[in-house]
């Protein structure tokens, strides 16, 4: 019979969510991911196969902790004004550095790692379906066609705003662009 675990497996990977956000996959190398996560390498490497897998569970603690968040934040929004919706979105967080972990693993692991690449664009999909569901709902934009075509121009200017976050540059006026987007005076 095995021992027990002697950690805590979600501040783990909580912790490991919080590293590999901040400074991407390759630039956490394993001190510091042990670090973050609280672990020994030989209680790493019994709870995780490899760092690869460590940041899957990250991926996964983000689509957990931010991404359903954020979907059920805008699905469950009372507000007849889709802006103060999205509001959500485009909030301030308290490092704006981090960008988007999302944006983050597309632009870094996607092009080279499947697996990332189907959570990262599953995660994308979720929050463009709960965008969608804002605007229809509201019926602020017209047709269906319209509709989807806003809700892909959001996704994308939530995303583009993260990034811009992570340069370091002011996030700017987004309201003001999301108020032009959706042709409210």
């Amino acid at each position: 019979m095995g021992r027990p675990r002697e950690f805590d497996a979600d501040r783990a990977v909580h912790g490991a969510m919080e590293i590999f956000w901040r400074n991407g996959y390759v630039a956490t190398n394993l001190p510091d991911l042990l670090n973050a996560m609280g672990l020994t390498r030989g209680s790493f490497y019994k709870a995780f196969k490899d760092k690869e897998t460590a940041y899957l569970a990250a991926l996964d603690r983000y689509d957990e902790a931010v991404v359903s968040k954020a979907v059920q934040a805008l699905e469950t929004c009372e507000s007849d004004d889709p802006e103060t919706c999205f509001s959500v979105l485009f909030s301030s967080s308290k490092d704006v550095r981090r960008g988007c972990f999302i944006c983050n693993a597309m632009v870094e692991l996607g092009p080279d790692n499947p697996s990332v690449a189907q959570k990262a664009n599953a995660m994308a999909e979720r929050l463009r379906k709960a965008i969608l569901g804002v605007l229809v709902k509201r019926d602020v934009v017209g047709s269906a066609k319209n509709a989807v075509t806003t809700a892909d121009l959001i996704l994308h200017l939530y995303f583009g705003h993260q990034a811009i976050g992570k340069g370091g540059e002011n996030l700017g006026d987004w309201q003001t662009h999301l108020h032009g987007l959706l042709g409210q005076n």
